[in-house]
């Protein structure tokens, strides 16, 4: 397994034999290439033409970061041109996905509509941590998921 990142991560690399290298290797190099980053100025159009030039015309592009990490344009010439061979797509430059975008008439591409996470696991401990949060609230015992704790100190 390859991947990319700004920091070496020991645990992928010990339990998955991950090997971190630089974005051009992993592009060139990849069977499927997997993007989970957040939107950053560092991240945004990430993914573009020069990208999915140098990956093979055998690799398979999912993101389910964010829509802006990739050039959805360059996406589907590449798609349609054959520089990659397909695409799963969970997000999009522009959400709600219009109707009329090219990606949904393509039979190279997998799109979902921001439901990656929907899984029965994802859904049942998001529920929960709503609820404890909730519960935390209320009795003054909150700890986790403060984004203004100023507030609560008064």
């Amino acid at each position: 397994m390859l991947y990319t990142n700004r920091h070496a991560n020991e645990k992928a690399e010990k339990e998955y034999k991950g090997r971190r290298v630089e974005l051009d290797e992993l592009l060139a190099q990849a069977d499927f290439v997997c993007l989970q980053v957040p939107l950053t100025e560092e991240t945004r159009g990430m993914i573009g033409k020069a990208q999915l030039e140098k990956m093979k015309k055998t690799a398979i592009l999912t993101n389910a970061s964010s829509g802006p990490t990739v050039d959805e344009s360059a996406l589907i010439e590449a798609l349609k041109n054959g520089t990659i061979l397909t695409a799963g797509l969970d997000v999009f430059e522009h959400e709600p996905l219009p109707a009329d975008s090219p990606l949904l008439k393509m039979n190279n591409v997998v799109a979902l509509p921001h439901i990656g996470s929907a899984t029965h696991e994802t859904r049942h401990a998001m529920a929960r941590n709503a609820a404890e949060n909730l519960i935390g609230a209320l009795d003054g015992t909150l700890e986790h998921n403060i984004v203004n704790r100023e507030v609560l100190k008064h």
